[in-house]
């Protein structure tokens, strides 16, 4: 079944020119000059891909709406987060919020509805700015306002388009958010590999951590030891990877983080640029899978992106 799968999605893959949702409102993403996140990387990417045989075409989401971040967060978080912002006050320690960046997030959860929408017609696409996987119901952080993904899927149930969703979840920080909202929810399967929490933000996200409720096992997290270099990492990845069959969702989301890769000035694992486009081909075999690009601070990051598509695209 597993080859069936393979053959067939990579078969369509090869025939669909790939969806980039992008918006120039993505670089109002910017908490600053000496902030890791730099938000002219989605631009840089742009740039990058022109140069490569990959076909593709931009779509620009609308923004969200209020009711759809009531899918999700609460009304007191969402009221805290549009005072913070008229008056420029920081959400957290590490995410200074402004008018601009609240706009953005508005955006970056559009998109990742966008992105859901197109994925579960069995195109391939990537949302530039997604997976923002720290913003938890009543909290927000990590560079994370609004959960995108889990309001797009919340939606989307609501909708009737999807009853069940698998989560991949390949940042090198655990996604304490994506794992707070559906903690207790046997329909979203959230796996996570990551840098083992207890020598990392956000300090949770441990291999015990597994779900409660009707929701017990549907949350997996693989934490990993700083050091872990590629060959480590994809054999850690190929044991997760058939759970896919197991699951049957209706759809596949992938946090692409790549701050996994060896020169991530926020973390300590060591994948090199090959190791992006084996990742890329190993999900090449889904065929509904939404790509939201997540964590990545090094340089490389538009790149490393580039390099996953080619593998994705193989």
């Amino acid at each position: 079944m597993d080859d069936i799968i393979q053959k067939t999605s990579s078969f369509l893959i090869a025939l669909t020119v790939l969806k980039i949702i992008w918006t120039p409102e993505y670089l109002k993403y910017d908490f600053g000059p000496d902030h890791p996140f730099w938000p002219q990387r989605g631009r840089e990417f742009l740039e990058l891909i022109k140069q490569s045989p990959i076909e593709y075409k931009i779509v620009s989401p609308p923004p969200a709406s209020d009711k759809d971040i009531l899918l999700v967060h609460t009304p007191d978080y969402l009221d805290k987060v549009k005072k913070s912002a008229k008056l420029s006050s920081p959400l957290s320690l590490d995410t200074p919020l402004n008018p601009g960046v609240l706009e953005t997030a508005y955006y970056s959860v559009g998109g990742t509805i966008v992105t859901c929408e197109i994925a579960l017609k069995g195109e391939m696409v990537i949302n530039l700015l997604g997976g923002l996987h720290h913003a938890e119901t009543n909290r927000g952080g990590g560079f994370c306002i609004f959960s995108d993904h889990a309001i797009a899927i919340r939606k989307l149930q609501k909708q009737g388009k999807l009853k069940k969703v698998l989560i991949f979840d390949l940042d090198v920080h655990a996604g304490n958010g994506t794992q707070e909202i559906f903690y207790s929810d046997p329909s979203v399967f959230n796996i996570s590999l990551h840098q083992d929490p207890a020598t990392l933000y956000p300090g949770t996200g441990f291999a015990h951590q597994r779900g409660i409720g009707k929701g017990k096992d549907y949350n997996l997290n693989i934490p990993l030891p700083p050091g872990t270099n590629g060959s480590d990492y994809l054999q850690a990845l190929d044991q997760v990877l058939p759970l896919y069959n197991n699951y049957q969702s209706d759809l596949t989301i992938l946090i692409l983080g790549v701050d996994t890769y060896k020169n991530d000035p926020l973390a300590n694992l060591n994948l090199v640029e090959n190791d992006y486009l084996e990742i890329g081909k190993r999900f090449s075999r889904f065929p509904k899978l939404a790509v939201l690009c997540a964590g990545g601070y090094s340089r490389q990051t538009p790149e490393l992106w580039l390099e996953f598509l080619k593998g994705q695209a193989n």
